[in-house]
């Protein structure tokens, strides 16, 4: 179907409800306005013009994880030969001040090994504690976080019982696990006595208030049924080889939400808020998409549609993906979605979509339209421009240069086993965002560890030295993790610690604006997102070349709002709920 020039109507469009014709009909509005933009700009590059500004190094990571201390390798138990589906998602990581010394700490997920009679073994966790720039110490026997209780995939961390102190929820197959942070540089599982009986297979997750009591609740997706009771041989069709089978071998399990009781206790309150789905999740990301000051809950499914849980008047949650335009992938059809983040990537106030889907599939951007409509303007935004050899997992949408316009890093990697033809590792992808207009990979350009191909699995951002640049740390299947150091050229910053009172301690929910020069930024302490990892709540905001942001607005869970004027470049603000500050 071509946008521009003739204009056809879909075929399907007969069978569409009321609101999703309406939704086709704004979209194609949008491109008319703009020109057919699609038409008019092809997946490459334009000649003549520079593939990034290299000469300037305006983008550059440097690997620092082994000088720093960080030599972690993660495993997945595939030298036993089993090709079993565990092997495929590798295991991710989270970046928290989980001492509270005002240095960023890294915990991984260890994942899993195989045993006699078929056992499947974790391997433990690692915590490295931060002390000093740069410098990281393993001391993870001494912050009690052992022994593992199952096959690790995910690392989620939050102040789930607000006392200030980062706790750990592991995911993984056979469970969860929830390690609450005591306060003085020690864990304690709490698991059982938390009542977090959730045994399915569980990788993506997110601590969010769902029914606004300002405690954060939990959401958990599973995946699939896939055991050793049910593990059936399966073969590559290039070579007639056992290989791992795929998704849709099995069967997909339901979603849970683990809504807090406020005493440390968690209750399963699906029915409550009136969210039942089945999926078969990898990816889960929390932000409030319709202003309405609740969190809608997205939902990135394996080879089913994707979910997007919309908030309702009564409190309720109504799944609503279909008629908002996120479910499904370019062509109409469900992607494997793996990692996933939101942000406002054209700086219009509203918060888009990003998915990291399979193969021969297009990563995806959902531009928000407003009204509950979305729009896939992958192609439009020049996404595509990089081809569809990748296999996207870990993901975050950051301000690498600082600029005032939010790019996207994506950690690539195929799930073959190890003696599949090819390559598995794959070249990551950092996506430049050229005004909120087209996005251009110059991960070619942007340092050894970008120019390289690897095994890739979780990712998450923080600002690792407190420079104002967001650095980023990269997990790997059976490959050392990487701590890529942001060295680009990016100036001019300020960064938001966002502290509630009345809203959730760790800030999750809340949304910060950002106006410098002209430019209104918008960002939000997501829940979820990524793939499997947890990003530092910490906010930063390009400023580009501006020197003083005119007005940070930050909108409070809890309905409160803080307003201050005149924040200079560079600074490092500390904003707690109710409380004044020498900006106001």
């Amino acid at each position: 179907m071509r946008i521009c020039g003739t204009m056809q109507r879909p075929k399907a469009m007969r069978a569409w409800s009321a609101r999703q014709q309406i939704g086709w009909l704004l979209a194609l509005c949008v491109l008319v306005a703009s020109g057919c933009q699609s038409k008019g700009a092809p997946d490459v590059a334009p000649k003549g013009r520079s593939e990034s500004v290299t000469e300037k190094k305006r983008f550059l990571f440097t690997d620092v994880a082994k000088q720093a201390g960080v030599e972690w390798v993660q495993q997945n138990g595939e030298s036993a030969g089993h090709y079993s589906m565990l092997e495929s998602f590798g295991s991710g990581c989270a970046i928290d001040d989980f001492d509270r010394d005002g240095l960023l700490d890294l915990c991984f997920a260890g994942g899993g090994k195989f045993g006699e009679d078929n056992a499947i073994l974790p391997v433990p966790i690692a915590l490295y504690r931060q002390v000093a720039d740069w410098s990281f110490r393993m001391v993870t026997e001494d912050a009690g976080l052992t022994p593992s209780r199952h096959y690790q995939h995910g690392v989620w961390s939050a102040d789930m019982n607000e006392d200030g102190f980062g706790d750990i929820l592991l995911t993984g197959w056979g469970g969860l696990q929830l390690f609450q942070n005591e306060g003085d540089g020690t864990f304690r599982d709490v698991t059982e006595t938390s009542l977090l009986d959730d045994n399915l297979w569980s990788l993506a997750a997110a601590w969010v208030d769902l029914n606004g009591d300002q405690i954060l609740d939990l959401f958990v997706g599973h995946y699939v049924d896939w055991s050793f009771a049910n593990h059936p041989r399966c073969k590559d069709p290039r070579t007639s080889r056992r290989t791992i089978c795929d998704p849709p071998t099995f069967h997909g399990l339901p979603c849970r939400v683990y809504v807090a009781n406020g005493d440390g206790t968690f209750r399963d309150g699906g029915k409550e808020l009136g969210i039942s789905g089945i999926g078969k999740t990898l990816g889960i990301v929390t932000v409030d998409l319709n202003n309405d000051s609740r969190p809608e809950i997205y939902v990135a499914n394996d080879t089913l549609p994707n979910q997007l849980y919309e908030s309702q008047p009564d409190g309720t949650y109504r799944e609503s993906a279909i008629e908002n335009g996120v479910a499904l992938g370019e062509t109409g059809a469900s992607d494997g979605s793996m990692g996933v983040d939101v942000a406002d990537l054209n700086n219009d106030g509203l918060f888009d979509l990003w998915v990291a889907n399979y193969e021969n599939q297009t990563f995806a951007l959902y531009r928000n339209l407003g009204h509950n409509f979305f729009m896939h303007s992958s192609r439009a935004m020049g996404v595509t421009a990089v081809g569809a050899e990748a296999v996207g997992f870990g993901t975050v949408a950051f301000d690498a240069d600082l600029d005032g316009y939010t790019d996207i890093f994506c950690a690539n990697g195929h799930i073959w086993p190890p003696d599949a033809p090819g390559d598995r590792r794959q070249l990551p992808y950092l996506f430049e965002n050229d005004g909120g207009r087209r996005f251009k990979n110059v991960a070619p350009s942007s340092g050894i560890y970008l120019q390289e191909r690897h095994l890739g699995r979780g990712a998450a951002t923080a600002d690792l030295n407190r420079d104002g640049s967001p650095d980023l740390v990269v997990t790997h299947t059976n490959e050392p993790v990487a701590i890529l150091r942001n060295d680009s050229a990016g100036k001019n910053w300020i960064s938001i610690q966002l502290i509630g009172t009345a809203s959730p301690r760790s800030g999750i929910g809340a949304v910060a604006e950002v106006v410098s020069s002209g430019i209104r930024q918008k960002s939000a302490v997501k829940g979820g997102g990524s793939y499997l990892s947890t990003s530092d709540w910490t906010l930063v905001f390009g400023l580009g070349a501006a020197e003083i942001a005119e007005t940070v607005i930050i909108n409070w869970p809890s309905g409160g709002e803080t307003r201050l004027k005149a924040v200079p470049a560079g600074t490092r603000l500390v904003a707690k709920e109710g409380a004044k500050t020498e900006f106001d």
